[in-house]
């Protein structure tokens, strides 16, 4: 079966390889001149996990990955507010909470895939289904006519824009948007096996390590639209290293993401032989730290439909039936904010076992 996959960010990658260990001919079609490696790292939970092992990448990931044996929130003061061990979540889960470098990722997923099988500089422009196959057309003016295609290009994907379009987004309640930075984790007395947050209830900052002596911090402030508004909000919390950390963050290595709130999520994600994953079925605020994991899930869910079902149709009713119901509701779970935040909710190590676990457990 030809597959043609557009996006070659973790959704797109992960899905090539779950196909390809199929048998299947898959082309990865990216709209940049080279991988994506934007950003810092990344929080992946046990769900994700075990997905991951699920597309037999399990040692790979063993190897780039720190686990997480503890989550700790403390207050401006340094203060510790509330801890969550999860040094037995490999056992109670069958995988643990990790923290990894993002490029280190994309280079685990494209080694897995073959770089002979991503496509460079490939922008969707169209995309149409034709009989029982499918055809996407590229801003190159070159096009691919595949058995399946599946959209993979994020949260504001061109091909759900083709398929379903009317997704909209808005300013979210809580923040506007988040500021994020690697260092070197001797810089900052943090614990190198635990995420570390501190709270208050206008604005926080998470630390995670992400190996190879590197980790991450990562934050919001309400009402804050640059760094300088940000970096002033923590300018008091001199009892915590976070004034030191951001006044040693280059600008070059700064990210600052809008967080909007997606207002209708795809009502179906599968149209003739075209289907979405990741964000660009299900967008979603990074509060939850869900994204990517829910991504790694939908990989194995549509490798798993095209391994037990014979005929396209079926395989792509099989997927959206078992992972459209549970990516609405972790975006759902998503836009309730943070731990002190506007709506109280519980720190994220306790969410994620009562909100997330017991749904895809």
């Amino acid at each position: 079966m030809k597959i043609g996959i557009c996006g070659a960010g973790v959704g797109g990658l992960s899905t090539a390889v779950g196909l390809l260990s199929l048998g299947h001919d898959v082309i990865v079609f990216e709209r940049s001149p080279d991988l994506r490696t934007t950003g810092a790292g990344f929080n992946i939970w046990p769900n994700a996990g075990r997905a991951i092992y699920g597309l037999g990448l399990g040692e790979q990931y063993d190897e780039i990955t720190v686990t997480l044996e503890r989550y700790l929130e403390l207050d401006p003061e340094g203060r510790l507010l509330f801890s969550t061990d999860t040094s037995n979540w490999i056992k109670k889960y069958g995988a643990s909470a990790v923290g990894l470098f993002r490029p280190a990722l994309a280079k685990m997923l494209s080694d897995a895939v073959g770089i002979g099988s991503i496509r460079f500089n490939y922008e969707v422009t169209s995309i149409e289904n034709v009989g029982d196959k499918a055809i996407c057309h590229f801003r190159n003016g070159e096009s691919y006519e595949g058995d399946v295609i599946i959209g993979a290009d994020g949260i504001n994907s061109n091909v759900r824009e083709q398929l379903v379009g009317g997704v909209t987004f808005s300013p979210n309640e809580h923040y506007a948007y988040r500021f994020r930075s690697v260092f070197n984790i001797e810089e900052v007395d943090i614990d190198p096996a635990a995420q570390t947050g501190f709270y208050a209830e206008g604005g926080w900052l998470s630390y995670i390590p992400i190996g190879n002596g590197k980790a991450y911090w990562f934050g919001s402030v309400t009402g804050a639209k640059n760094f300088d508004d940000f970096t002033e909000f923590f300018s008091s919390w001199t009892k915590t290293p976070i004034p030191k950390t951001l006044s040693n963050t280059p600008d070059d290595l700064l990210v600052q993401s809008p967080l909007n709130v997606v207002v209708g999520t795809p009502y179906k994600w599968s149209h003739g032989r075209v289907t979405l994953i990741g964000d660009a079925a299900h967008p979603m605020m990074p509060d939850m730290a869900q994204g990517a994991s829910q991504t790694f899930i939908d990989a194995l869910a549509l490798k798993t439909a095209f391994a037990k079902k014979q005929s396209v149709d079926e395989a792509l009713r099989e997927y959206e039936s078992v992972r459209r119901p549970i990516a609405t509701a972790v975006v759902k779970a998503s836009q309730q904010g943070l731990f002190l935040g506007r709506n109280k909710v519980d720190p994220i190590a306790i969410r994620y076992q009562k909100e997330i676990e017991t749904l895809d457990g």
